[in-house]
């Protein structure tokens, strides 16, 4: 199936380095390259197949967030950090009871 050219622009828009095993058979990444920085994928937290791509939801050393994408047909990853996720780069401040601390 092909991908509409579209969506491979808004895919482009979000490339990023992704680093995996390349011993394994899986496509699992290993790290990522943030801002010229790489940084390990401490874990993977989901992972899933749609039509023409897999996601993964990981957690990096940093204990950063992303959601990860990876389209085999064109052999790019894009991904974005995870701005819902509690701890994550873009997280809202905590509050502790009672109000802002």
């Amino acid at each position: 199936m092909s991908i509409a050219p579209d969506e491979e622009a808004g895919l482009r828009a979000f490339a990023i380095r992704v680093g995996v095993d390349e011993a394994s058979t899986s496509t699992a990444p290993c790290w990522i390259e943030v801002r010229g920085t790489r940084i390990n994928i401490h874990r993977i937290d989901a992972r899933w197949r749609e039509e023409e791509r897999m996601g993964f939801r990981v957690t990096l050393a940093d204990d950063s967030s992303w959601l990860l994408y990876y389209v085999p047909e064109l052999d790019l990853w894009s991904g974005i950090a995870d701005a819902g996720a509690v701890g994550g780069p873009l997280s809202a401040p905590r509050w502790r009871q009672g109000g802002p601390s």
